[in-house]
């Protein structure tokens, strides 16, 4: 059995057609008065310029004005005023005022264009103002033999009579108005009340929905037809975007989440040239605040030219790459652009990488290189050097031939140890040297390194002092960390005047035990003390007792950072040095 139908919405459209009918009626009111007051200007404007013209031919035998003439012109000026009324301006052909007439005047602007309307002889010139206290104004040439100007005419009447119509009739007009709107607002009242109610309804679950409420529904009972049709679309459509939104909203999400968290700095660009998507990594290789860049332009997120470049070539339709020093950074740019199907650009993205450390590596790698083919140039061409001398007959001489043996056997062991260093330095960069962490007292430490260094501390003459707490264990490589405080002990060494004291000194803080080397030699500039853990690095040798190979500072600090420490470094030119880390407590 069907259902019951619901009231039709032609009904609804015929109660607005009743208010459609109204507004027709307004614009028909609308109308008539303009077409009104149109036809009474023209009426007004046509009877002044008639009666203008008629006293022109009248004065027409009458100008130019002879001597004795100007009374003739006043009795044809007071005859036409009785007839006519309104006023009267008489000029001759220079514009001069000859005669007028009149009881009130329009203002002399008007007046003055009528003059000269009929100074250039207009045919038909006629003015009017239709409002209260308003006038019409016409002008007619008065003309001689040959057409030649002798004079002008100008008449005015007050439009009091086409005003008082023109009131009249939008007087009637505006109470046909408001009867016809209440008439027809209480008819539309009722239409309007049900079908606002019904569209408030559907406003408020779109603006749910635009908030991201898909689970919004419309009701669907008592209402007409075709609203019910479109409630239940409206139903449907909010289920469906709900899903598809969903389903956005997740890839939108995982996107994100990629962009900001990947390594490279990434910066996308609409058509315009607007940023429109940036990651973290890209404002702060940029150094700028994220929130700050979008709809930010080029020329706002960096003055760099070079970055300006390959950004303009990506929105340009172009792919570029360029390295570029940014700030403090070293930045690898790649610009591409976004094309549409019909290739048109409609943005570029911009990734920026940091390549500060592999520059810096790079850089490191050829300095290393560039060193250590130094240090070892050195003592392969001494051996080269009395080898041949040797072979050049220096062998047959026994003191010379003992010397050379001497001072080879000098740079054999200076090589040796130099390539020992950098095989060393080259495992603990690579991680394949594995430490041997194991409980070690603090005390044998020291002492152990004091005891080996006790030889060349007194063929220098400086004495060596241990200050280490009893009892107390690190966990450390045992053989690395003697490593590390004799290479912080012999620099001291070297650098301290006879008759001083070169420290090893232990003391426990916290949860760990801190190592310092003190001496108290010439000190350190603060120039070089960023510089001593370079590889082959070393301070002035004329102010120093012997030369390493000037690997020794930079493998401890590998070493010490392979123990997650540090190494600290202080010293007052004239005051000495310390070379200190710190070590966890061990059991």
């Amino acid at each position: 059995m069907p259902g019951k139908r619901r009231g039709s919405i032609r009904l609804w459209q015929t109660e607005l057609f009743i208010a459609v009918i109204v507004v027709a009626m307004l614009i028909l009111s609308g109308s008539l008065s303009a077409g009104l007051k149109t036809t009474l200007t023209r009426m007004a404007e046509t009877n002044e310029l008639r009666n203008a013209s008629s006293l022109a031919r009248r004065l027409e035998p009458e100008l130019p004005v002879a001597p004795n003439g100007m009374s003739r012109v006043r009795e044809v000026v007071a005859e036409y005023r009785d007839i006519y009324g309104g006023g009267i301006w008489v000029y001759d052909s220079e514009g001069a005022l000859l005669e007028s007439s009149f009881d009130g005047a329009p203002v002399d602007a008007v007046l003055e264009s009528a003059l000269l309307a009929g100074l250039a002889a207009d045919p038909s010139y006629a003015r009017s103002d239709l409002k209260a206290n308003g006038w019409v104004v016409a002008a007619k040439t008065v003309l001689g033999p040959s057409e030649a100007i002798k004079g002008v005419v100008v008449t005015a009447s007050a439009v009091d009579q086409p005003v008082a119509i023109l009131t009249a009739l939008r007087d009637r007009l505006w109470v046909t108005f408001w009867v016809s709107l209440v008439i027809a607002g209480l008819l539309g009242l009722g239409f309007s009340e049900i079908i606002s109610r019904r569209i408030r309804a559907m406003s408020d679950a779109a603006a749910a929905i635009a908030g991201g409420d898909f689970k919004q529904q419309l009701p669907t009972s008592l209402v007409p037809d075709e609203i019910q049709d479109l409630a239940e679309s409206y139903n449907t459509m909010a289920a469906t975007l709900g899903e598809a939104f969903g389903e956005i909203q997740e890839g939108r999400q995982q996107i994100e989440a990629v962009v900001d968290s990947m390594a490279e700095g990434v910066l996308a660009f609409n058509a315009s040239g607007a940023v429109s998507v940036i990651n973290p990594e890209a404002a702060r290789l940029l150094m700028i605040a994220e929130q700050d860049l979008f709809g930010a332009s080029a020329e706002e997120i960096s003055t760099e030219p070079a970055v300006l470049d390959v950004i303009r070539a990506g929105l340009a339709g172009n792919s570029l790459t360029e390295t570029v020093s940014l700030n403090h950074f070293i930045v690898l740019l790649h610009c591409t652009p976004l094309l549409n199907a019909e290739d048109e650009v409609e943005g570029a993205v911009l990734v920026l990488a940091d390549v500060t450390e592999q520059h810096r590596i790079e850089d490191a790698q050829r300095r290393f290189i560039a060193d250590a083919s130094h240090e070892m140039r050195t003592p392969i061409a001494a051996l080269k050097g009395m080898l041949e001398l040797l072979d050049d007959g220096a062998i047959e001489v026994p003191e010379v031939r003992n010397d050379f043996v001497h001072t080879m056997q000098d740079e054999t062991d200076r090589l040796g140890r130099l390539v020992a260093d950098l095989l060393t330095l080259a495992q603990l960069e690579s991680g394949s040297m594995r430490l041997k962490l194991a409980p070690e007292s603090v005390a044998d430490l020291l002492n152990d390194v004091a005891n080996i260094m006790r030889a060349l501390a007194e063929q220098a003459n400086v004495e060596l002092s241990v200050v280490a707490p009893a009892d107390v264990r690190v966990v450390a490589d045992r053989d690395k960390m003697v490593q590390v405080l004799l290479g912080f002990t012999d620099n001291a060494l070297k650098h301290s005047p006879p008759g001083t004291t070169v420290h090893l000194h232990a003391t426990e803080k916290d949860a760990a035990v801190h190592f310092e080397v003190t001496d108290e030699g010439p000190g350190i500039g603060p120039d070089e003390i960023s510089r001593v853990f370079e590889r082959f690095y070393r301070a002035d040798t004329a102010r120093v007792s012997g030369a390493g190979t000037g690997l020794g500072l930079a493998i401890a600090k590998e070493i010490v950072e392979a123990h997650g420490s540090r190494i600290q470094v202080r010293s007052t030119p004239g005051a000495g040095t310390t070379f200190g880390f710190e070590l966890p407590l061990g059991s």
